[in-house]
């Protein structure tokens, strides 16, 4: 509920603060006192992008607040989903600084015009005869139509699943196509898995085998230099083994007369062992460098076959190979277990089909129970409001597909003259008739569901008389399920306000738009003004009061 509206430095208007109480509120004033004005700020409070040159002091910023009373909307998650201060007294500010820019807040919370947007459509509804009729959109004929046929409940439970179904089935559309290109690339994949794995990649000391290839490749020359080196150290004539020797021998025999000959001797001695070791080593390497032919070739092949794979793939180290097996490896396992998520996916789907299936036949059968009381409740406000002639017709289309709400297709047709068939909505030609159709359309829903406070701006525009003071009486009676605020020009229906302001502009150099609230003969005489004009006469005065019920 709409509790108190300030506007300050906003178009013609210096500073207002109106209260506003449930029930009825009535504003009244001249065409041109600044009615729109007040629908402007609130529609600055709805989250309207602001136009340049709003500001009456161009210096100064210009704030628009409203402040709602949400302890009936239930709004906790829809706050804490768009990242706002809760409270059950919230306030909405929008602020239009000197610059350009503007700022929003809820609560003190900078927010989002789109923010503002979502959140205010659900306290504020304001109607004119220039808007598009809500009731052509599919989602408000939805609305009304669940409303009057209670499946709130249902429509909670169709949705949470409906909302899983389509999760169930995004994911499924992706897991098969996953699966449709790893199946494409399996063949190739187990192909290039199996050639890594009859590597057998875990068994290889790569290095040493690189060593041993080389070895095979210089076996000639190695042989070569091992001989050469076996003569040159252990020649009996020759060999540096037999020079060391009879050093040796040499220094043992002067070795008694001096100290640094029996070193001398010593050293030698160690050089003969470690000659002695170097020809055993030798002799070992010409051993070993006299490999089997078998065993050649099969070291050979191993080491092209992974120096292959090397450049086949790309890489350049063992470990890299090893890498890319695991990885395939994982891939080809994880095809099967992509099958298997598919087919709980689809057992999943088909569970969820069958409860939104059965949901949507309980809705659908609530609501053609519904649509008779519905149509005959808007025709019979329709025509208490001079539209007798008017029938409204609602089609239910059953249809296969699992929609948002249902698995109805929904189809408001009206026939607005006798005779006349039933055509859209948007064939009704007269403003006052769609105000009319959508007063009655408020009124029904109104008992069924907590609405947003409704602001009817020119709804009796092309109406008076009879048809005026059934509107009035219309318009008192949604009122007491929902806070209606009307802005009229027709006393029939101010006098049926439980509070009345009145919209003026003072006179002088400086023009403002203010605002008062009337009570008592200020109310009376404003109603006289109405019926007659300026200057109201006595008979005037004493119709409004009669109007006012005050004697």
């Amino acid at each position: 509920m709409l509790q108190n509206l300030y506007i300050k430095n906003y178009a013609l208007i210096d500073k207002i603060n109106l209260s506003f109480d449930t029930g009825l509120t009535i504003i009244t004033g001249e065409t041109g006192a600044g009615k729109s004005i007040l629908l402007g700020g609130l529609e600055l409070i709805r989250g309207k992008r602001a136009q340049q040159g709003l500001l009456k002091d161009a210096s100064q910023k210009s704030v628009v607040e409203a402040t709602f009373d949400l302890s009936a909307y239930q709004l906790q998650d829809f706050f804490e989903a768009e990242e706002l201060d809760y409270e059950p007294e919230t306030i909405i500010r929008r602020e239009l600084l000197p610059n350009g820019k503007s700022r929003a807040f809820v609560n003190d919370t900078p927010a989002r015009l789109d923010s503002l947007n979502r959140l205010t459509e659900k306290l504020l509804d304001i109607h004119s005869q220039h808007q598009t009729l809500e009731l052509n959109e599919k989602a408000f004929q939805y609305e009304l139509l669940d409303a009057v046929s209670n499946n709130n409940d249902l429509l909670k439970t169709y949705q949470a699943a409906y909302q899983k179904h389509i999760k169930i089935k995004h994911d499924l559309q992706e897991l098969s196509v996953k699966l449709m290109y790893a199946e494409q690339e399996l063949s190739y994949k187990k192909h290039q898995l199996e050639e890594l794995q009859l590597a057998k990649l875990d068994e290889v000391d790569f290095e040493k085998l690189e060593q041993q290839v080389k070895a095979f490749d210089n076996q000639e020359t190695i042989n070569e230099v091992l001989a050469e080196a076996l003569q040159k150290i252990d020649d009996e004539e020759l060999g540096v083994l037999s020079h060391i020797i009879d050093l040796k021998t040499g220094f043992n025999r002067i070795a008694a007369f001096d100290d640094r000959f029996a070193n001398l001797a010593t050293r030698l001695e160690s050089m003969q062992w470690e000659l002695q070791d170097m020809i055993d080593e030798i002799t070992g390497l010409v051993e070993a460098n006299d490999y089997n032919p078998d065993q050649v070739a099969r070291i050979q092949a191993q080491y092209a076959a992974i120096n292959q794979l090397m450049m086949k793939h790309q890489v350049l180290q063992l470990e890299d190979l090893i890498a890319l097996r695991n990885r395939l490896s994982s891939e080809v396992t994880d095809l099967s277990s992509l099958q298997e998520q598919i087919n709980e996916l689809e057992q999943n789907l088909a569970k969820t089909s069958d409860l939104l299936h059965k949901n949507a036949l309980k809705i659908r059968t609530n609501r053609q129970k519904a649509i008779p009381k519905l149509t005959s409740q808007i025709e019979s406000i329709l025509q208490s409001l001079s539209m007798a002639d008017t029938r409204l017709k609602i089609e239910l289309e059953p249809t296969g597909d699992f929609l948002p709400n249902g698995m109805d297709l929904l189809d408001f047709q009206i026939s607005s003259d006798k005779g006349k068939s039933f055509g859209s909505l948007k064939r009704i030609a007269s403003g006052g008739e769609l105000s009319r159709l959508m007063l009655a359309v408020k009124t029904v829903l109104s008992k069924y569901k907590q609405l947003p406070t409704i602001i009817f701006d020119e709804i009796d525009t092309g109406i008076s008389g009879d048809v005026a003071q059934k509107m009035a009486k219309v318009l008192r009676d949604l009122s007491h399920n929902m806070q209606v605020i009307v802005i009229t020009h027709l006393p029939q229906i101010a006098v049926k306000g439980n509070k009345h302001f009145k919209v003026y502009k003072n006179s002088g150099d400086d023009i403002t738009t203010q605002v008062r609230q009337l009570i008592g003969e200020e109310r009376v005489y404003e109603i006289a003004e109405m019926l007659e004009g300026k200057s109201p006469s006595e008979s005037a005065l004493g119709h409004a009061r009669h109007l006012l019920g005050i004697g």
